[in-house]
C-alpha cells in the first residue's frame, strides 16, 4: 500500500488519460461477457477492464486434506475442479485481496489457516495482483473482470459438482469487496459477502450495480475502518452497503494507527511520501486485522451495539440490543440475525477486542 495515496490522487483528479481521450467504450472477453461504460460504469474515467491474460487471475484451493498445498482451479478447465480436493459437501470460503495487494498477504494466509482450523471448508484464495497494481481507475475497472472470472468458477462448482450457492461465502478487502459484489450480482443465491472496508473512491455515490450492495448475497456484512473523506485520505466509506454495517471506533481513524492525516492527498502532492503512506493505509488495513482476530480467537469480544451515531454510542445512549442478541463484528456476525448500523470500540493492539 505504499503508493496508495498517490495512485488514488491520480485516479480521482487526472482526467486526461489515454483511455478517456482515445479509448473504446466497451470490450468483450469471450464467455466472460462484455464490459462497457453504460449503466453507471462511467466511474473510471474511460478505463475498461484489461484482458484476462493481463489481469492474470489465479484461484487456489486449500482444504484440510491438501495439508497446506494449494491446487489451482482454472475456470477454463472444468477438470481442474473435478480432479481437485474440492468437496461439494463442505462450505466454500473465497478470499479476495484489494488494491496494490496480492494473495500471499498475511491476512489472506492467516484467514485461510484459521478457517481450516474451524472446519473442513473449501477455501479459495484469489490472486489478481497483475490487475491490482495499476493506475487506480484501471484497477477499479479490472475488478469487474475479476468478479466475472470468480463467478465462472462458482458456476462450475454449482453446475458440474452440485455445490449449493447458499454455502458460498466471499470475503474481500477494499476493491475485493466490490469484486465479491460483482460475483453476487452474476450468481444468484450467494450465501454471504463480507466487505472489509469496502473502497470508497470511485464507488461513493454510484449506482448499486457498480458497488457492493445488500442484493449481492443473502447476507452482506461490512466492517468500516477508514471512512474519512477522501480529501483527508479516507480510502473506505461511511455508507452502509450491507445488511449489517460495523463501525469500530466510529468507522474512521483506528487506535494503534498513526494520527489521521489532515488533507492527506495534498500532503502527497508535496511529496511527503515517507509519512503519508503509513498514516493513510493503516486504518484501511485494520479492517482485515479485525477480521483475522475474530477468526483466530472465538472467545474474543467484538460485541457491537445499534445506535444512531458514534457520538450517541460513546455517550452511553446505546448500551443494549433490546430483546435481541448483540452481533459480534467479524466472522461470527451472522449468528445474531440482526440488521442495521452497529458501533463498538477496540483495543489498539492484537487481538484488538476486549476480553470477555
Amino acid at each position: 500500500m505504499t503508493m496508495t495515496t498517490l495512485c488514488v490522487l491520480l485516479g480521482v483528479f487526472v482526467l486526461g488519460t489515454e483511455a478517456l481521450l482515445f479509448g473504446k467504450t466497451s470490450v468483450c472477453y469471450g464467455d466472460l461477457g462484455c464490459f462497457s461504460e453504460d449503466n453507471g460504469f462511467d466511474n473510471t474515467f474511460g478505463e475498461l477492464p484489461d484482458s484476462p491474460d493481463e489481469v492474470k487471475v489465479t484461484l487456489t484451493l486449500y482444504t484440510r486434506k491438501s495439508k497446506g498445498q494449494g491446487q489451482i482451479l482454472d475456470y477454463k478447465n472444468v477438470s481442474s475442479f473435478i480432479n481437485s480436493l474440492f468437496d461439494v459437501k463442505e462450505k466454500t470460503k473465497i478470499i479476495v485481496h484489494g488494491y496494490l495487494s496480492e494473495a500471499d498477504e498475511p491476512w489472506v494466509t492467516n484467514s485461510t489457516k484459521y478457517l481450516l482450523r474451524l472446519d473442513n471448508f473449501n477455501v479459495i484464495t484469489v490472486d489478481w495482483k497483475s490487475g491490482a497494481h495499476k493506475f487506480y481507475p484501471k484497477s477499479v475497472a479490472n475488478t469487474r473482470l475479476v468478479g466475472a472470472i470468480i463467478a465462472k468458477a462458482v458456476e462450475i462448482a454449482r453446475d458440474m459438482m452440485g455445490a449449493k450457492m447458499a454455502d458460498v461465502h466471499l470475503m474481500g478487502h477494499s476493491l475485493g469487496s466490490h469484486i465479491s459484489g460483482y460475483v453476487g450480482s452474476r450468481v444468484e443465491g450467494i450465501g454471504r459477502i463480507s466487505g472489509l472496508d469496502p473502497a470508497g473512491p470511485l464507488f461513493q455515490g454510484t449506482d448499486p450495480a457498480v458497488r457492493l450492495d445488500p442484493t449481492d448475497a443473502i447476507y452482506v456484512d461490512n466492517i468500516h475502518t477508514d471512512g474519512a473523506p477522501l480529501y483527508d485520505a479516507g480510502l473506505g466509506t461511511m455508507s452502509a452497503w450491507g445488511h449489517v454495517d460495523f463501525y469500530p471506533n466510529g468507522g474512521g481513524h483506528q487506535p494503534g494507527c498513526p494520527p489521521a492525516v489532515s488533507h492527506g492527498l495534498l500532503d502527497a502532492v508535496e511529496f511527503k511520501f515517507k509519512k503519508v503512506p503509513e498514516a493513510v493505509s493503516c486504518s484501511h488495513l485494520q479492517s482485515h486485522e479485525y477480521w483475522v482476530a475474530s477468526l483466530a480467537d472465538t472467545k474474543c469480544d467484538f460485541t457491537a451495539h445499534p445506535c444512531a451515531s458514534y457520538k450517541d454510542f460513546t455517550e452511553g445512549s446505546c448500551s443494549t440490543c433490546g430483546s435481541g442478541t448483540c452481533p459480534q463484528m467479524g466472522y461470527f456476525s451472522d449468528r445474531a440475525n440482526r440488521q442495521g448500523k452497529f458501533y463498538l470500540t477496540t483495543e489498539s493492539a492484537y487481538p484488538y477486542c476486549h476480553s470477555s
